[in-house]
C-alpha cells in the first residue's frame, strides 16, 4: 500500500461518503470527500490527487461529466465509478467517459480496499523514477541522464523542491524569476514550464510538474539539491 496515495470522493449521500472516507482512511490512505463537482473543484484546486471516486447521480454535473472533464486535464488520474447504476449501457457510458474502473453499489469493504490496493500498486510502479539531482553551480539537471538548465529553471526547480513551498502560486514563482506579475509575463511563464518540463521527461521523469488550476505548479517528484 502507498500511504502518500491521495483519494478524492465525489458522493452526496452523507453517510455512504463519510463510510468510504473512513474505511480508506483507516487503511491508511489521505482522502477527502465532498457532495458536488463545485466542491471537487475546490479541493482540486489545492491539492494534487491520484484517485478519482465518483458517484454518478450528483446535484448539478453528474459523475459522467466529471470523469470526462477531468481525465481531459489529467490523463494520470484514475477515475472509479461507484454507483448504483447497473445497466450495460451506464457501464459502457461511463468507461467512454472516463472510468477506469466501474463499481457497483453496495460495495463491500474488502472489494474497495481490493481495488485501491490495487491502483496503489500500478501508480507506485509507473512513479518509479531515478533519483534526480538539480546542481546549482553547474546549472544541471541529472535522472537517467543530464541536462542544461537556465539560471530561471534552476530557480523554479528549487523553490519548488523546498518542503516549504512544494506548490506555489505565479506570482511567487515569477518574482523568483525577477519577472514583473502581470498576464502577458504568466503566459511566457506557462512556455517556460512546458519547456521545464521537457526536460525533466529527457532525464526519466514522466510526471514532474503539476498546474494547480490558475495558482501556481506543483512539483511532483523529490529533487536533491547539490551546491
Amino acid at each position: 500500500m502507498d500511504s502518500n496515495l491521495k483519494i478524492a470522493i465525489v458522493e452526496d449521500n452523507d453517510d455512504l461518503r463519510a463510510l468510504l472516507m473512513q474505511d480508506l482512511c483507516m487503511a491508511g490512505y489521505f482522502v477527502q470527500g465532498v457532495e458536488s463537482a463545485e466542491q471537487l473543484d475546490e479541493i482540486f484546486s489545492i491539492n494534487h490527487f491520484d484517485v478519482l471516486i465518483a458517484d454518478v447521480n450528483l446535484p448539478g454535473e453528474s459523475g459522467f461529466a466529471i470523469a470526462k472533464r477531468y481525465k481531459r486535464l489529467n490523463s494520470h488520474l484514475t477515475v472509479v465509478m461507484l454507483t448504483a447504476r447497473t445497466s450495460t449501457e451506464d457501464k459502457v457510458r461511463g468507461y467512454e467517459s472516463g472510468a477506469d474502473l466501474y463499481l457497483t453499489k453496495p460495495v463491500s469493504n474488502i472489494e474497495l480496499l481490493a481495488v485501491v490496493g490495487s491502483i496503489s500498486r500500478h501508480i507506485s510502479a509507473q512513479n518509479a523514477a531515478p533519483e534526480v539531482k538539480l546542481n546549482l553551480k553547474n546549472l544541471t539537471l541529472t535522472g537517467t541522464k543530464t541536462v542544461d538548465l537556465n539560471k530561471q529553471e534552476v530557480a523554479i526547480v528549487k523553490a519548488l523542491s523546498e518542503p516549504q513551498s512544494s506548490n506555489l502560486p505565479y506570482y511567487q514563482l515569477l518574482e523568483i524569476c525577477n519577472e514583473p506579475v502581470d498576464e502577458t509575463a504568466k503566459a511566457g511563464f506557462e512556455v517556460r514550464i512546458t519547456r521545464l518540463r521537457k526536460k525533466f521527461v529527457e532525464i526519466g521523469v514522466d510526471k514532474s510538474l503539476r498546474a494547480l488550476r490558475g495558482n501556481g505548479y506543483q512539483l511532483l517528484v523529490n529533487v536533491h539539491i547539490v551546491l
